[in-house]
């Protein structure tokens, strides 16, 4: 099989050889000076909360050490905790998608709910559902959320009657345009695996960003107060135009990304001050 996705590593290979993923390619080429402030106000949060009161007094009596790691470590572990509900919502979003029913977890019925809610009143027809996909002229992979077909979507339904749109899912906090990079790369995919075998990559008019959050905020984390309930849809590019565009500042963000791993890899060496000979020449 020509291109090949590791879930528990999370790394693709195409042809046999490592490939960069789309969103590692964006993270490593996109400035992020957001995670800069969000990274301590997790700590700060932590340990000005009275319910954590017991364990900040436990830290400051334990291994300094030990106690500065444990905080070091608090930002991971938030990232870590959202990305699993993330894959879990995608991975039920696909099984419902594809086969219309899913047994869902409690604490994730209202994702899954807002989800359904969302499928139902854009008459979203799911054609693709995470599939991976690569390109080798640029040399990038990725996994597309759903490729669909939705009337309600199509400005020009005797143009577009029969093509695709792309929706990629996100269940962070907000949904930023940096997305638009993200699924440019993928609709400029040149083919995606069906079974073991590519497929050529279908044409995209159009991609979205679909932010799915739960349906009833009850017992749900403040981590979406604001946000709209259920599942909000974002237009990302309108036409083919468009995406070609956001292709390009993501192949900017890959050249970027592949500079800095250069660097990373370089080894400064100094250089010797000139000898009295060379000095007196």
């Amino acid at each position: 099989m020509s291109l090949v996705f590791n879930e528990a590593s999370h790394r693709y290979r195409l042809d046999g050889k490592p490939v960069s993923g789309v969103t590692t390619i964006l993270g490593g080429g996109i400035p992020k000076p957001a995670l800069i402030w969000w990274a301590p106000g997790v700590v700060a949060k932590f340990v000005t909360d009275p319910d954590n009161a017991g364990k900040v007094s436990e830290l400051l009596a334990g291994d300094r050490d030990q106690s500065i790691k444990f905080l070091q470590l608090l930002p991971n572990k938030e990232r870590d905790s959202a990305a699993e509900r993330g894959t879990e919502v995608h991975d039920l979003a696909e099984k419902l998608a594809t086969t219309g029913e899913v047994d869902a977890p409690e604490d994730l019925v209202g994702f899954i709910e807002g989800y359904l809610d969302f499928l139902d009143r854009w008459q979203i027809t799911p054609v693709l559902v995470e599939v991976v996909l690569a390109n080798r002229e640029h040399w990038y992979s990725g996994k597309v959320d759903l490729l669909a077909t939705s009337p309600l979507l199509m400005s020009q339904a005797d143009i577009d009657a029969g093509k695709l749109i792309q929706i990629d899912l996100k269940t962070s906090k907000g949904v930023y345009m940096e997305t638009a990079l993200q699924t440019a790369a993928y609709a400029r995919a040149e083919f995606y695996m069906d079974g073991g075998k590519e497929v050529p990559m279908p044409e995209v008019i159009k991609n979205f960003v679909g932010h799915v959050t739960p349906m009833d905020r009850e017992g749900i984390n403040a981590r979406y107060e604001g946000s709209p309930l259920g599942t909000s849809l974002y237009p990302l590019a309108t036409s083919p135009a468009e995406i070609d565009e956001h292709f390009q500042q993501f192949l900017h963000a890959k050249a970027v990304h592949e500079d800095a791993k250069a660097r990373g890899k370089q080894k400064l060496e100094p250089i010797n001050p000139p000898t009295e000979m060379e000095v007196a020449a």
